[in-house]
Order: structure tokens, then sequence, then C-alpha cells
């Protein structure tokens, strides 16, 4: 009798592994989701970073523009304005790889 009950515990304890196993096979696909959600928390949080210090700079630019009149010229000369009796050159740099006395 004592050889039934061993091999029933064993059957149990084959019975126990097995379960656990398959329960673990179920949260693995859990696990790699909850992986994915963290990675593309982190990609957005670093995304939200970024553009919160754009805003910052363009909120500095914004205040530069109130109270900067030089900064104003400047970028209005960058976009091609001028004043009355101004002139602007453009210089424009050659491409790397072009010969300026080309044949």
């Amino acid at each position: 009798m004592s050889r039934w009950v061993a091999i029933y515990r064993i059957a149990w304890i084959a019975l126990g592994v097995l379960v656990l196993v398959g329960m673990g096979f179920m949260f693995v696909p859990l696990i790699q989701e909850d992986r994915e959600y963290q990675r593309r928390e982190s990609a957005l949080r670093e995304e939200i970073r970024q553009e919160e210090q754009r805003i910052r700079e363009l909120k500095l630019k914004q205040e530069r523009f109130q109270s900067d009149p030089a900064f104003v010229e400047r970028i209005a000369h960058e976009i091609g304005l001028a004043k009355p009796d101004e002139t602007i050159f453009r210089f424009v740099d050659e491409e790397p790889g072009t010969d300026p006395d080309g044949p």
C-alpha cells in the first residue's frame, strides 16, 4: 500500500509542477507586454522632457523679442528683411567637393 501512496504523492507533485509551469507560461506574455509599456513610457517621458526644453527656449526668445531690439533686428536680417536704406549681402558657402575653378 505504501507503494501506491508514494505514486500518488509523486503524481500530485508532478501535477503541481505542471500547473506552476503552465501558469508561468501564461504570465510570460504579460511580463513582456509590461516591459514594452515601461520602455514606451520611458521614451514618452524623454520626448516630454525635450518638448518642455523647447518650450522654455521659445519662451526665452519671446521675451527677447519683447525686450531686445538688437535681437529683433538680427532675426529680421536673417529672414531677409532690411531697413529702407540698408543692403543685405548673403554669402553662400560652396558645397564640399566642388571646385571653384572648375573646368
